[in-house]
């Protein structure tokens, strides 16, 4: 009947649905791995304008001054750059710059803001008197690695005809007094550092896992050390840590956001006569924006339980002080101790799984939000 009491075995499977329920409800994928263009932090772009370009503005009376907090000094135009997306081994990608410069000429004048460099259709946008256009065009951008990040010039930036026609037009400029097309106003500049670097398939994390916690595992069942053992391609270097190769992702140059990934996982496995519960956690991946790691979780055998349950979340993670590292002349970045701690569902499922088959485990054994799962420690390259 439907409303027949369940028997007692039953019933004590629910905490498992339970917690399993509740780590799809906070279901947090990782993100793909991150294209080779990194987001920009900082920067700038100047315009060193050419001898023959300020001679040809001065004859026509036209002076030039900063706008919107760009900067004018003898012959420089240096804008500030807080946006953009840009690979460091290539200079490929766009800059979007702050400030301007305006040309005037008497009464009338000609604001020249919103400018952008892109260096893959190797052009120079603006808006031009309120109308946004491509400014100029440049050719054969010169690479050379600053840290993370990059410099990158040109020595000919080359106005469009459509920029002279509405600054000529603008300023009222007649005759050979107009602006040309074609004209060499500058060289290019550009430099940027990066929001958050990608990270090369390269070097390791490696958890050292926390000893009371193992002793709970322990007291649930779970023979140490062979009930915990990797999953290829992660490794055991020592009986007390596991390592999981880094294989991509992204990472702030101070810790603070990012997405690290990781391969291979790890098995924990409660060997009992009449059920051995297994636990299978793969593909590590760290948010250090949210500060929170995630895995693919499955946990066997199906049934009772459920297999594959998706990506979920299972620890917070807290960056002590003075545990991140980064080392622009390498492009790596060391992080050192940081603390994982079990989130409330994660505790409540691994009680769930090792607390069976009967009898349960003593209460003492019983994993709490906040238990200390153990530090992971890393060495990141960036490209």
């Amino acid at each position: 009947m439907h409303n027949a009491p369940q028997p007692a075995r039953a019933w004590r499977w629910t905490p498992i649905y339970l917690g399993i329920a509740a780590l799809l409800v906070l279901l947090a994928f990782a993100p793909a791995a991150s294209a080779a263009r990194d987001p920009i932090a900082s920067g700038a772009t100047d315009l060193h304008m050419k001898k023959g370009f300020l001679h040809k503005l001065s004859n026509a009376g036209i002076t030039v001054t900063g706008i919107q907090g760009g900067q004018t000094s003898g012959n420089k135009v240096g804008l500030s750059v807080r946006s953009g997306m840009l690979d460091p081994t290539d200079a490929e990608g766009h800059l979007e710059a702050q400030g301007g410069f305006k040309l005037s000429l008497g009464n009338r004048g000609v604001p020249i803001y919103n400018i952008s460099v892109n260096t893959v259709r190797g052009s120079v946008y603006a808006t031009i008197a309120k109308a946004h256009m491509q400014m100029a065009t440049f050719v054969n951008p010169i690479l050379t690695r600053e840290g993370f990040g990059a410099n990158f010039k040109s020595t000919q930036l080359v106005l469009t005809e459509k920029a002279t026609r509405r600054i000529s037009n603008r300023l009222g400029l007649r005759g050979s007094r107009r602006l040309n097309a074609g004209r060499v106003i500058s060289n290019l500049y550009s430099s940027a550092q990066p929001r958050t670097v990608t990270l090369l398939a390269q070097g390791a994390a490696t958890l050292t896992p926390n000893q009371a916690t193992l002793a709970k595992f322990a007291a649930k069942g779970v023979k140490l050390p062979s009930g915990i053992a990797p999953i290829a391609p992660a490794t055991a270097p020592t009986p007390t840590t596991l390592q999981f190769p880094i294989v991509g992702g992204t990472l702030a140059p101070d810790g603070t956001a990012g997405t690290l990934q990781t391969g291979g996982g790890v098995i924990v496995t409660k060997e009992a006569k009449t059920l051995s519960p297994q636990l299978k956690l793969v593909n590590i991946a760290v948010d250090f924006g949210t500060k929170v790691a995630t895995v693919e979780l499955e946990i066997l055998p199906a049934p009772p339980f459920p297999g594959a349950a998706g990506r979920a979340s299972i620890v917070d993670l807290t960056l002590p002080a003075n545990s991140v590292v980064a080392n622009p002349g390498t492009r790596q970045i060391t992080i050192t101790g940081a603390e994982a701690k079990l989130q409330a569902v994660a505790a409540t499922t691994l009680d769930s799984v090792f607390n069976q088959p009967a009898p349960e485990p003593p209460p003492s054994s019983n994993f709490v939000v906040g238990d200390p799962f153990g530090t992971f420690s890393l060495i990141a390259q960036a490209q």
